[in-house]
């Protein structure tokens, strides 16, 4: 998931696998790479950065690099 400019900080487009809405949010980061990802603003669910998907991709597509 290529990162998209901000003034502060790295910003990820991301959609959300359970509602399908995207939105643009800040890498979350916790004590463990499982507490790394994002919160949805709009179910509140938090979706972990490996489950992430570009919104463009399809299902199952990870970027490489």
């Amino acid at each position: 998931m290529p990162p998209i400019p901000h003034e502060n900080g790295t910003t990820y487009e991301v959609v959300c696998p359970h509602c399908g809405k995207s939105f643009e949010s800040e890498l979350l980061v916790g004590a463990a790479e499982r507490h790394q990802g994002f919160k949805c603003p709009h179910c509140r669910l938090f979706v972990a950065y490996e489950r992430a998907e570009e919104p463009d991709a399809e299902p199952g597509e990870r970027p490489e690099g």
